[in-house]
């Protein structure tokens, strides 16, 4: 899409949706005018929320080595003292949460556009009043608030839990879920709040995922090291209540839903419809957003383990996991705002490229090598992975909006997170699956070097599609 140089109205762009529909062909209502007071509340709150639940999953690595540590004090055996640690069941752990805080979505999303318009209840006059309690009683906030309380209580049960099964149930699913519930109903409607500087707002809101894990890494690590892990599990769940409940009173309202039409208030398209499937650019954009969610966390898993293999302490792991949360934070804010410039699907392409390109240049160099050179290859990698990393992450929501529309921005954006859930929990327990006896030192991390750089380069290849396919349906630009 070529560069805009004056303000789209939100209901130009539902025009250029991609799917056309007999419902697209009648004339958009006029949005309310949005305030940048509004716009502040929406960016504000969404951040915190992205910092509370993705900041916490790019920081499970911490978790992860904790408890295959001989110090931890929640798992019983030790996983250290087993001859064969169960490392790909405790990554399946964090997987598990990190995907169904992204694939609750096909869920969540319907639910909050279905409660916001009330088309489930009567509309006859004597059940009108009770309808308006029961919408006030189910509104999106009240969602968000069951969130926060749902993962409370999934680190609070995960402190008594003594086996790996037990933290799968608590940490993993309990927690994912409740995850969920407090992610969507402040992301969903957030792209709908701007228009020309979608990507630079998207790409801020998500930074909150980094400077959340920037933030926790290092405490969680502090917390683990004094007062144990269970404690830590009771602490975390604390804050999470409250620090989550003052952003659930800041739930947007989807635009649709202020919207009104002839008959009645207009409703948020959440399902996916057979001719949108089946285009080559939604096929394109869910294989890419399956591929580059298996492999975007493998390394956020590891960094904390492979550093302490490289001779480092697991606080010194912790910190180096922290810098690529801060790398990853700033890198979504600028290359949202070189997307805006320079073309969204251009800029996601490149990262992606240079994301897969230091996987090979870099980590498995550094897994190969014997020679010193090994930390500084990995520091390397380090830096370079966080900042391209997290140009796919600002980007994809404002490509949505853009390939598919904004009307179709909520369900495509559920259904292609969905898939990203699944090849979260695709991904790293086959990583941890791959990792060799931990004796053969570095090497043992040659095996996922390979299968997460094979990954990135399929995301790659396929984000390519999409914009092959964009283009070729709507006609070829250089800045698209």
């Amino acid at each position: 899409m070529a560069i805009q140089t004056q303000t789209t109205p939100l209901t130009a762009l539902h025009a250029r949706s991609e799917v056309v529909s007999e419902s697209d062909l009648t004339p958009a209502p006029a949005l309310p005018p949005i305030s940048r007071k509004k716009q502040t509340s929406v960016l504000c709150s969404a951040f915190v929320a992205i910092a509370l639940t993705i900041g916490y999953n790019q920081c499970f690595g911490v978790f992860q080595e904790y408890y295959l540590s001989a110090s931890q004090d929640v798992l019983v055996p030790s996983p250290a003292s087993q001859v064969s640690p169960p490392t790909a069941l405790l990554t399946f752990v964090g997987s598990l949460c990190y995907g169904l805080t992204w694939a609750g979505g096909i869920l969540v999303n319907p639910a909050i556009s279905r409660i916001e318009h009330g088309n489930w209840a009567p509309t006859t006059p004597s059940t009108r009043l009770w309808r308006r309690r029961i919408l006030r009683l189910l509104a999106p906030r009240t969602i968000t608030i069951s969130g926060v309380l749902m993962v409370s209580a999934g680190f609070t049960l995960a402190s008594v839990s003594s086996s790996v099964w037990q933290l799968l149930l608590t940490q993993g699913c309990l927690v994912g879920f409740g995850m969920s519930l407090q992610y969507f109903p402040l992301l969903a409607p957030a792209p709908e709040y701007f228009t020309n500087h979608r990507a630079t707002a998207m790409g801020f809101i998500l930074a909150g995922g980094g400077t959340g894990g920037l933030i926790l890494s290092p405490v969680i690590r502090a917390l683990l090291s004094s007062v144990g892990g269970r404690w830590t599990l009771r602490l975390y769940a604390g804050f999470n209540l409250i620090a989550g409940l003052p952003t659930a009173w800041a739930v947007p309202r989807s635009q649709f839903a202020a919207s009104s039409t002839v008959e009645g208030p207009e409703r948020r398209n959440t399902h996916v419809s057979r001719a949108l499937a089946s285009r080559p650019t939604f096929l394109f954009s869910a294989v890419a957003a399956f591929l580059q969610a298996a492999g975007a966390q493998l390394p956020l898993s590891f960094i904390p383990s492979y550093t302490v293999i490289l001779g480092l302490s697991a606080s010194k792991g912790s910190n180096l996991l922290a810098a690529s949360n801060a790398i990853n934070a700033v890198s979504r804010i600028l290359t949202g705002y070189a997307g805006d410039r320079l073309g969204r699907q251009n800029t996601l392409v490149l990262t992606l490229f240079l994301a897969a390109s230091s996987v090979f240049a870099f980590w498995l160099s550094s897994v190969l090598t014997t020679t010193s050179s090994s930390l500084s290859l990995w520091l390397a990698f380090i830096v370079l992975y966080s900042f391209s990393a997290g140009g796919y992450y600002a980007l994809f929501p404002a490509l949505i909006a853009e390939v598919f529309g904004i009307r179709q921005y909520a369900a495509v954006n559920a259904f292609i997170l969905f898939v990203k859930g699944l090849g979260t929990i695709f991904g790293s327990p086959v990583g941890g699956q791959l990792l060799g006896s931990l004796e053969e030192g570095s090497r043992a991390y040659a095996g996922i070097a390979y299968w997460d750089g094979a990954l990135l380069v399929g995301a790659t290849v396929c984000c390519v599609g999409v914009r092959w396919a964009h283009g070729k349906g709507k006609g070829w630009k250089w800045i698209a």
